[in-house]
């Protein structure tokens, strides 16, 4: 028999290291989607979108940080099929209407620019396709407009969406010039890397440049993290992040002509001398034919170094006076082991200048091993400054071989001292975290911003600062103008800014005019939110509007993109409500009263996008208009624990609640330093149809125990389930085994079960330590195994330790490739379950990872979830 659900997913307030929170006796607070929250007993007015920030109540560690997921700005609909009403056909219509924007960009005309991605069941890939939209006021006019021409400022727009087309799986990256009168696309084959330009507005195909094999491995186009692919100001040249080039190496058994054809085939050139070319017997080496990576999702990621293409002359030039690189007096080795990992690079407005981040990849002293980098901000990184003036003017030559064209830059034997590149300079090196360095060129002066934490954090995620320093022409950074406009938090208030939770600053242009305010998007509470950044006096703002109508909303809301007169073009979402597009004009952006926080900004929608089919197996209803899920906030303050913060978390109810008492699952999320924001996650949506293991097991209980009280006529408290993944897997394992009373059905999704058995064979050896062991207790300068006692420590704090309570039926996940999660975790879970007699089933995924995120993959383990929650519950 199948059944509507509940959904409840869990959060926590949590304060930083060393913050003292004083003990709250509160009562919880429920904030409805629709509604205002009620006010706090010690606030005259507390409401869901202007207070202290959240962590997951799976949180391990009672003094951990938390990170936002990287969630689906989608659109939510509730799905009702009469003609198919199958589980497939059911997901098919959930995860047809999802809406996943990025890559957004508006051009000097006025016309925006969107790639939209989808997931197509049939070929097991994500579809992409490109977007246009003609931004112009709404004022009557059928003229052309340009949004960018301060006299035609309006608050609202009257957009024309022109059909969008499918982009080729070949076509890696779309990279519009600032103004849009050139873009790059970036094309990669099983055989070949080529850049195309195209200008006159994208009309013209100019130019085709083909990169040597022997120039570079892979370009990097993961620009959400370490990869960088950026225009000039003058439109001429484009820095991008590639996999270093690799030393040859050869068999002990390759004779002298199979090496030099190697050579000529792969990373050294054949004219060089045998003892350079050959690296014998090193193939299987790791740092020499074997990378070492950052772990998951970053495996074919070892290396990365800066390269330069000039899109006039087709010239390519690799940046060497970088740390780690050929102009580094420090760096002595060609072996990958070691250096650094550049990215998220920039010019300078004047163009002489790259600023960019630097991972220490080994050769800072920091990271002996390289550990898993995705979700994991907290990896030592610093911001340096190269000049790149001789490089520039070198590949502006139409006369220069594009082989020469690194020769004699830096070369001691060739240059004059006159004539090298400036040494790289280190701009934060009071900084463990220093990123995503950006541009402001408003106003009088240009200024450098970048994220900043001077201390760091031990945990995955934590609060950043935000810091500045002047800009010269001809010097670059004046080292001694730095300004900290935004300071670390590091104790969180309620109704006070909680900090920047964000990894990078969205891409320039994202100021006002006048350079005075920044915009970007982050973590506030349960509510992913837009918030603005006065320079000058070092606030911030929250941005309030509501694309779907008047009243107050705890949707989420992101910043895809800024014209350069400061509009935005921005996404709201719901957990019941699919993603739309829509417009805050740079007035309304720039008149925001400074010291309100509930002023409201105008806005329009610019697009609501309809679902694209995942699946010619089964039909699709679209009934988006049909909103029936509603969604609640949800907070309540726990009096256990030595900390004590509130303990926040999402409801999301079907229409069935309102009419007999439906199942409840709780989700707990993964990381543990993450938050499930309100925004449309598809999965989740589906499945409403139908210390360590200590304080965060006890915050999800209470949470739980709170809701079935509150919600008794809508809940059926002998019926609840709970479904989590990586971290929220470990959650789950924690409360069948510790509460099989309560929780009488799970299902787990690469979840960790034996911390001791894990801490050697992840990515992140030192989440295992921190979240077990305590803060402080990851040696950062050494690689090595836990004690005896750590392991005895690890183990207690495991769900394994709980294994002979477990009753409840429990479904295990695996995807088999899983570097974050090692898949023995799953399997000796599994295994101990099943000789038990516990009703289990094992998904095994061959070529899935940690995310389980391949399209069939996700598909079939979805519904293999619900069908299990439809069985049991």
């Amino acid at each position: 028999m199948k059944h509507s659900l509940h959904l409840l997913f869990c959060a926590l307030l949590l304060p930083p290291p060393s913050a003292a929170i004083s003990n709250c006796n509160s009562p919880p607070l429920f904030l409805p989607s629709k509604s205002k929250p009620p006010p706090h007993p010690n606030h005259q007015d507390r409401s869901c979108s202007s207070s202290s920030s959240i962590r997951s109540s799976t949180t391990i560690l009672p003094v951990a940080f938390h990170r936002p997921n990287k969630a689906s700005t989608t659109t939510s609909i509730h799905m009702k099929d009469t003609n198919d009403p199958s589980d497939a056909a059911t997901y098919n219509s959930f995860i047809s209407a999802s809406v996943d924007i990025s890559n957004a960009h508006v051009s000097h005309q006025g016309i925006l620019s969107y790639q939209r991605s989808a997931r197509d069941i049939d070929i097991n890939l994500r579809r992409k396709f490109l977007h246009h939209v003609v931004l112009q006021p709404n004022n009557g006019s059928t003229n052309n407009i340009n949004i960018n021409d301060s006299s035609s400022s309006s608050s609202s727009i009257q957009p024309i969406l022109l059909p969008p087309t499918q982009l080729s799986p070949t076509i890696k990256a779309r990279k519009p010039s600032p103004s849009g009168n050139k873009i790059a696309i970036f094309l990669k084959s099983d055989h070949e890397q080529m850049i195309e330009i195209w200008t006159e507005g994208g009309s013209k195909l100019a130019r085709k440049i083909s990169i040597p094999l022997s120039l570079h491995g892979d370009i990097c186009f993961d620009t959400s993290w370490f990869g960088s692919l950026e225009w000039n100001k003058e439109e001429t040249a484009i820095v991008y992040s590639a996999e270093r080039k690799t030393p040859g190496t050869t068999s002990y058994f390759d004779g002298e002509k199979k090496r030099r054809d190697r050579a000529k085939k792969g990373t050294r050139m054949a004219e060089e001398e045998p003892s350079s070319i050959d690296n014998v017997g090193a193939t299987n080496t790791l740092g020499y034919g074997i990378g070492e990576n950052w772990g998951e999702k970053y495996v074919s990621t070892c290396l990365l170094a800066l390269y330069v293409v000039h899109v006039e002359t087709g010239n390519i030039g690799k940046v060497e006076n970088v740390p780690g690189g050929d102009g580094d007096p420090t760096s002595l080795s060609e072996s990958t082991l070691g250096g650094f990992t550049l990215g998220q690079a920039s010019f300078s407005p004047d163009g002489n200048y790259l600023v960019y981040t630097s991972w220490d990849a080994g050769g800072g002293g920091n990271m002996p091993k390289r550990l898993g980098s995705i979700y994991c901000y907290q990896r030592h990184c610093e911001i340096y400054q190269s000049s790149v003036k001789m490089l520039m003017e070198k590949l502006a030559s139409d006369e220069v071989e594009r082989e020469d064209v690194n020769d004699n830059v830096n070369d001691d034997d060739n240059v004059n001292d006159n004539d090298k590149e400036e040494v790289f300079v280190c701009l934060t090196p009071n900084d463990r975290l220093a990123r995503s360095p950006r541009f402001l060129t408003g106003g009088v002066e240009s200024k450098l911003v970048w994220l900043s934490n001077r201390k760091g954090f031990d945990t995955h995620g934590g609060t950043m600062g935000l810091s500045s320093l002047e800009w010269n022409a001809d010097n670059g950074a004046v080292m001694d103008s730095r300004d900290d406009i935004i300071e670390v938090v590091e104790l969180l208030e309620d109704d006070h800014f909680p900090g920047l939770f964000l990894n990078q600053l969205p891409g320039e242009p994202f100021a006002s005019q006048d350079g005075r305010y920044i915009f970007a998007t982050t973590q506030w509470r349960s509510v992913t939110k837009i918030i603005r950044i006065d320079i000058r006096e070092g606030k911030v703002q929250p941005i309030s509007f509501n694309l779907n109508g008047e009243s107050e909303t705890f949707a989420s809301q992101a910043l895809l993109c800024m014209s350069n007169k400061g509009d935005a073009i921005v996404a709201q979402s719901e957990p019941n409500s699919p993603a739309v597009i829509g417009y805050l004009s740079a007035a309304s952006l720039s008149s925001l009263d400074s010291g309100s926080m509930q002023e409201r900004v105008p806005s329009s929608i610019i697009a609501r996008l309809g679902p694209i089919a995942a699946t010619s197996t089964v039909a699709l209803h679209d009934q988006t208009s049909d909103n029936s899920l509603s969604y609640q906030v949800i907070r309540v303050y726990p009096p256990h624990g030595e900390v004590k913060v509130p303990v926040e978390g999402i409801l999301l109810l079907p229409p069935e609640a309102k009419h007999h008492p439906v199942p409840l699952i709780v989700v707990p999320h993964g990381g543990p330093h993450s938050c499930t924001p309100t925004s449309y996650i598809p999965s989740y949506a589906y499945l409403s149809q139908g210390k360590a293991g200590t304080q965060d097991v006890k915050d999800v209980v209470y949470l739980t125990e709170h809701v079935l009280e509150r919600y008794n006529d809508s809940i059926d408290c002998a019926r609840v389930g709970v479904c989590g993944g990586s971290h929220g897997g470990f959650l789950g394992g924690h409360l069948i085994g510790q509460h099989p009373e309560l929780f009488k059905v799970a299902a787990m999704r690469n979840p960790v079960t034996n911390i001791a058995t894990m801490t050697t064979a992840t990515d992140i050896p030192d989440w295992c330590y921190v979240e077990s062991l305590g803060l402080g207790s990851y040696d950062w300068s050494k690689f090595r195994g836990p004690t005896a006692d750590d392991l005895a420590i690890m183990w207690a704090a495991s769900p394994i330790a709980h294994i002979d309570n477990v009753q409840a039926p429990t479904l295990v996940a695996i995807g088999s490739s899983d570097n974050r999660v090692p898949p023995s975790q799953g399997l000796e879970y599994y295994h101990a379950l099943r000789s038990k007699g516990v009703d289990t089933k094992l998904l095994i995924y061959k070529d899935d990872d940690h995310a389980i995120d391949k399209v069939r993959s996700e598909a079939d383990h979805w519904i293999n979830i619900k069908e299990w929650f439809d069985k049991y519950l």
